[in-house]
């Protein structure tokens, strides 16, 4: 074991963070961060969230393909009946609630140890080649890549245009999923430049103690108040061109990563308990059970208009963003509980899994427009094509990411 803990430390030492998710750090039987942006030793939970998190996104973009509401490459079709339906939206809406949240504040959670021990010039270097090098490699490859096994499969017999036709014609650039690296980076330089050009850096003991519950509640309000008036201006439909990003989410995600950093500086973390964490994940399920239909179905959602939940002045809209907080901050609350206190365990499985993360973010739109392509004479319903290409696209992105870190120039940014 401790040959193992020895070749992954000098591994990360040589390769440096992946896409600042984590890093590695020698076990220590009592952890105690001291400097303000420090973290305890290895923190398996968070690389187990971490792998959970990045199936949660595989599966969220697949549903799309077979029923559920959203903007994906390739849409196959619609559920035969109004139930698969409403439970793929049913998935999709809950991920969308708390999974780029939950990955926004595990990112955050570790910039400080990382800017710590880089500086100010390493640590964006850093960030702009594990960042920006695959961001820049999606735009002009790899989302093309997507948009044309998008248009052989739609196109069908029809398709006269050839992959270096496509690409070469400017069809296809953009973001697509990339849109969350774009914001960590634009996250980075602000962060890095706080650090650098701010007065004093003082050295802090965290303090060790989660925020209290009464705080916490506070926190969800504000949020879905604060939510709720962003969407009078940005729909959830909304995208803004060319940079793909959905601002009505973007409360969330700038909040939990401020919560990231200031969890990492203050060792929120520390004292958290699978106990509390299935209260937090109760009050998430209470609400997804029992007031996400009854919302719906007041707010006029059964006759098929989800517009005024979208934004605007519409109380739909309001009622909404502060549901979508509620259950998003619990689960990301329920989970770093449960994890941290029943799944803070590592063994080499997880560990490539774990490593391999990364690619499966950038890649995975590659590996399941082409799993969708594969499947297309598969004749079943929707909701069943979904269950049964579950399994298959996991294990393909998975084994596809671990196999290009293989390669040594891909290792050194993935």
């Amino acid at each position: 074991r401790q040959i193992y803990f020895i070749r992954a430390r000098r591994r990360a030492l040589r390769t440096g963070d992946s896409v600042g998710l984590l890093s590695l750090f020698p076990p220590t039987a009592n952890p105690s961060p001291t400097r303000a942006g420090a973290v305890p030793s290895r923190l398996y939970f968070i690389d187990n969230l971490r792998i959970f998190t990045t199936c949660l996104v595989v599966l969220h973009h697949l549903s799309m393909s077979y029923g559920a509401t959203g903007d994906w490459y390739y849409v196959e079709g619609s559920p035969e009946h109004i139930v698969p339906q409403i439970l793929l939206t049913l998935f999709t809406s809950t991920n969308q609630a708390f999974f780029m949240g939950l990955f926004f504040f595990l990112s955050a959670f570790f910039v400080g140890s990382s800017y710590d021990r880089k500086g100010f010039s390493l640590f964006l270097r850093d960030r702009l080649v594990r960042l920006g090098i695959p961001m820049v490699a999606t735009i002009f490859l790899l989302n093309p890549i997507v948009g044309f096994i998008a248009y052989r499969i739609t196109a069908n017999e029809q398709a006269t245009t050839s992959l270096f036709e496509y690409i070469s014609s400017g069809h296809g650039r953009g973001l697509g999923p990339m849109w969350f690296v774009e914001t960590l980076i634009l996250f980075s330089v602000i962060y890095a430049g706080s650090r650098r050009y701010r007065s004093t850096d003082p050295e802090r003991a965290p303090k060790k103690t989660k925020p209290s519950e009464a705080r916490i509640v506070l926190f969800i309000l504000g949020l879905g108040v604060v939510t709720g008036l962003v969407r009078t201006a940005f729909s959830v439909n909304d995208w803004v061109p060319y940079f793909h990003l959905q601002l009505a989410h973007f409360s969330q995600y700038i909040l939990m990563m401020w919560a990231g950093v200031s969890a990492a500086k203050h060792g929120w973390l520390e004292p958290i308990s699978s106990a509390w964490g299935w209260r937090w994940l109760g009050i998430a399920f209470g609400f997804i059970v029992v007031v996400f239909p009854t919302l719906f179905f007041l707010g006029g959602a059964a006759s098929g208009d989800l517009e005024p939940f979208m934004g605007g002045w519409h109380w739909q809209s309001f009622a909404y963003a502060l549901y979508e907080q509620i259950v998003g901050i619990s689960m990301i609350l329920g989970l770093l509980g449960v994890f941290k206190g029943k799944l803070n365990v590592s063994n080499p499985f997880l560990t490539a899994l774990s490593g391999s993360a990364y690619a499966v973010y950038v890649f995975h739109s590659i590996i399941l427009l082409s799993v969708s392509w594969a499947a297309v004479p598969l004749k079943t319903g929707m909701l069943t094509k979904f269950i049964i290409l579950a399994g298959p696209s996991l294990a393909a992105c998975f084994l596809f990411g671990w196999l290009i870190r293989k390669a040594p120039v891909v290792s050194k940014v993935l």
